[in-house]
């Protein structure tokens, strides 16, 4: 019993820390050949104009274990996917990550900075793109990520991770990965096209992280630039990203977009929160193009428990997206973690 609670504290403390630089790439020095549980639910109320509604919107167990020094499997699945079952074509449960990472035999110490962590993953993890998809959803510091990043970023995905981390990852590190391009969950690949990724991370102080990426499947072009900043309870960071190619099969796009977020805690508890985030969009359908652009504002306040097992997050959020909605849009959402 008593293991079992050193284990549940030890999952909490490494479930609510936010992260610097986040990565798929799990730390194998927190994990045990003991299969350890972990996860958290997310419940959220929405008030728009006349309009209330509250869901259950993320419910998820995690699953980590060592079964070897050099080997490290996680296990993730979602309970409330039943929200996005087309023709109940997707089960109530759905995989979202499953596997294996391996790594080297642990180096001597003392190598310095030049020592290299290699780590490889192969099976279904987030795509090395985004910070801010990066950064788990349950450590966002608001209710939502930014439309940027939601619309034109790539998830969770099918194929190989391969890592380098110079000077223990405080330095420099390059992610790169080669995935099927078709999601999360799915087994093949029609067309053929394999998308690269890749991300490399630079950081000039202890507790600054800047990164550059790029990805590629075809004609499908997207890249883009990002930097967090961490320091004695304040956090600032943002993020640009751009898209050129092809949407479907008739259309293409052509956007750019990104956001800047700050945050501080003026106490353990208590956590102001100010967002503004950007998007500008132009399709072009045969010879008829348009062109969209939206601009967000959340103005936050999280309360948050100690060790923060426990975030409520509350967003007052000013939406401007002409011929889709503009106005004032209030976003409750309480997370715990476990």
């Amino acid at each position: 019993m008593v293991t079992v609670v050193r284990l549940a504290l030890l999952v909490q403390a490494a479930a609510t820390q936010y992260p610097l630089a986040p990565s798929p790439v799990l730390d194998t020095r927190t994990l045990t050949r003991e299969l350890r549980l972990g996860g958290y639910v997310s419940v959220r109320q929405t008030l728009r104009r006349d309009t209330l509604t509250a869901i259950v919107n993320r419910a998820r167990l995690t699953a980590h274990v060592l079964p070897a020094p050099f080997a490290a499997l996680r296990v993730q699945v979602d309970f409330t996917a039943t929200g996005f079952a087309r023709a109940d074509t997707v089960p109530a449960i759905l995989l979202t990550d499953a596997y294996i990472q391996l790594v080297p035999p642990a180096t001597p110490a003392g190598n310095g900075a030049r020592v290299l962590r290699p780590a490889l993953i192969v099976g279904q993890f987030r795509t090395p793109f985004a910070l801010e998809f990066l950064t788990p959803f349950s450590l966002l510091q608001t209710a939502n990520r930014s439309q940027p990043i939601d619309r034109h970023t790539t998830r969770r995905d099918i194929g190989v991770l391969g890592q380098l981390a110079v000077g223990g990852g405080h330095m420099v590190t390059f992610t790169g990965a080669l995935v099927n391009g078709e999601g999360s969950n799915r087994l093949t690949n029609p067309d053929g096209r394999e998308m690269a990724i890749g991300r490399l991370t630079v950081f000039p102080l202890a507790r600054l992280a800047v990164a550059a990426k790029y990805l590629g499947q075809g004609r499908d072009h997207r890249w883009g630039y990002d930097v967090r900043w961490l320091d004695h309870g304040a956090l600032v960071e943002g993020e640009f990203l751009a898209r050129r190619g092809p949407l479907t099969n008739t259309t293409t796009v052509d956007a750019r977009g990104g956001y800047a977020l700050a945050a501080y805690r003026i106490r353990p508890w208590l956590q102001p929160v100010l967002k503004w985030e950007h998007l500008r969009d132009r399709r072009t359908t045969g010879a008829t193009t348009s062109t969209s652009s939206l601009s967000y504002t959340t103005v936050g306040i999280n309360f948050l428990s100690s060790g923060d097992g426990i975030r409520l997050l509350v967003d007052g959020i000013y939406k401007s997206e002409p011929a889709v909605f503009t106005g004032v849009e209030l976003e409750v959402q309480l997370i715990a973690i476990f």
